[in-house]
């Protein structure tokens, strides 16, 4: 049994290019010509030299999106698609994401066939691709327009991310309520991000977690301790023992396993109510951030405290940049002159900051190796204990490396109707060689205000990459029918 990551989901899309014949050789207002280009049969001829160009074309899309066998579509100056063209598509219902048009006046039958499959369509060119996606929707139809082959291109691959959300399962620990204590600002209707998104949650008592981790298998056991001398043998540096870090990847090891047997592909906990239960200090010696930092570097979605709304922008992420996110506390600087009493922070005060305006912290012990991407080599890292005990392993990065790289930032609204999206430049690091969540950056955004204005309206969690993903952040919200609210006013990068 494997885990169904998200980022290994493509979207399926059947391609159809029409070819409208006209009955007899004419001329007027809706066509021009003279002699055989006049003809049904040049038309014909025409029509499979198109979409033979038309299949070389699908060849150079990405390879996140999956092509069903094209089809060649004709249709009349009668204007009726014939039932023989129906049939031609209609063994891809179900199958199909998408729908993919191209052609010539391919508006008409486009529409035809959404109305006839109520399936999603996708339709190339001018003037098709406005004129009969403003139709469609207006009848409440899913359809979308794109300019040419590469904006088709562009946008399926912003839809395979609305394909990757709805094929979301969630597992969630759960102890004392849904909402975490520390997370207020939850996504709490779970029913409506459902039908939303399609996210589907499986609830685990946290009972439930510690017999299993209890009950861990001489094979488990062996796989935990293999993991935790990789760790050790790639890092720059290590603060624990072999015994502490195996405590910790024997708990990832442990998570995974209930990802598979639930057909899981996300996770999270409330960190506040299971630490309650004393169980991580006095039996099991860990804590979960090298589980979150783990995961997500397989590109398996993974939130601190039960955040279902850093969960959910973390999934939109990792499936639109294939880059393994941090995620954290996060709280802009109030005041022009920095204290410790100036703004609350798990982040050490350090020189680098404090002449510069508009600095917003991040800090949590979630950082990964892959942040700059899955399928790329590992960041250098340090591992730290979490605790002053000496035990929680943590992967500790130090962002000092990446001062002046543009990040953007996300996080979804409570209602999970809505996304705040922020773009900002690295600044500094700090905390990497401190215990607890004290490991983050500093970052300049263009109005530090104003953002903190819409942090009141979506909470504190923010999930980040590296990279400027703002405009395709707005497409895809357009896609997922989602809100986009930005807070990057002014010029960037920022003074």
């Amino acid at each position: 049994m494997s885990i169904q990551k998200g980022i290994d989901q493509k979207i399926k899309v059947k391609p159809a290019y029409f070819q409208l014949i006209h009955t007899t050789a004419y001329e007027g207002p809706c066509r021009l010509g003279s002699g055989e280009q006049l003809t049904p049969e040049f038309d014909e001829k025409i029509g499979h030299a198109k979409f033979k160009r038309f299949k070389e074309t699908l060849k150079t899309y990405s390879d996140e999106i999956e092509f069903l066998e094209p089809e060649l579509l004709t249709w009349t100056d009668e204007f009726i698609l014939r039932e023989e063209q129906f049939k031609k598509l209609s063994n891809d219902v179900g199958k199909a994401d998408l729908f993919l048009f191209d052609g010539v006046f391919h508006q008409f039958p486009a529409s035809e066939i959404s109305q006839r499959f109520h399936v999603p369509v996708g339709v190339i060119g001018c003037c098709a691709s406005t004129d009969g996606v403003a139709g469609l929707r207006n009848a409440g139809l899913e359809a979308y327009g794109f300019i040419d082959p590469e904006d088709a291109n562009r946008q399926l691959k912003l839809m395979r991310t609305k394909i990757a959300l709805r094929n979301t399962r969630v597992l969630a620990i759960l102890k004392n309520d849904v909402v975490s204590k520390g997370v207020l600002s939850t996504i709490t209707d779970l029913q409506q991000l459902t039908r939303d998104l399609g996210i589907q949650f499986t609830f685990i008592n946290a009972e439930d977690l510690f017999d299993a981790l209890r009950a861990i298998t001489p094979e488990q056991e062996a796989a935990a301790e293999q993991i935790a001398k990789d760790l050790i043998d790639q890092a720059e540096y290590s603060d624990m023992t072999l015994e502490n870090i195996v405590r910790s990847t024997r708990f990832y090891v442990v998570i995974r396993a209930l990802l598979e047997h639930y057909e899981c592909n996300a996770f999270t906990m409330p960190c506040f109510e299971v630490c309650a239960t004393r169980k991580f200090n006095d039996e099991f010696r860990c804590t979960p951030c090298l589980v979150h930092t783990l995961l997500k570097e397989e590109g398996i979605p993974s939130a601190c405290e039960s955040d279902l709304n850093a969960l959910v922008a973390m999934t939109v992420l990792i499936n639109l940049t294939r880059k393994a996110p941090h995620m954290g506390n996060t709280h802009p600087y109030a005041s022009e002159i920095k204290t410790d009493e100036s703004t609350p922070s798990g982040l050490e005060l350090i020189p680098e900051i404090e002449d510069k305006r508009n600095i917003v912290s991040t800090w949590h012990a979630v950082q990964t190796r892959k942040m700059k991407g899955i399928d790329g080599p590992l960041m250098p890292y340090h591992i730290t204990p979490f605790t002053q005990a000496g035990w929680g392993a943590t992967i500790r990065y130090d962002f000092s490396r990446d001062i002046g790289e543009p990040i953007t930032l996300l996080r979804f609204h409570p209602s999970g109707k809505k996304m705040l999206a922020v773009k900002a430049v690295i600044v500094a690091g700090a905390g990497k060689d401190t215990v607890g969540c004290s490991t983050g950056l500093y970052y300049q955004v263009a109005d530090s205000r104003d953002m903190f204005r819409k942090m009141l309206d979506f909470g504190h969690h923010y999930t980040w990459v590296y990279g400027d993903y703002i405009d395709d952040l707005k497409e895809l919200g357009e896609v997922m029918g989602v809100d986009v609210v930005t807070a990057y006013p002014g010029e960037f990068p920022y003074e």
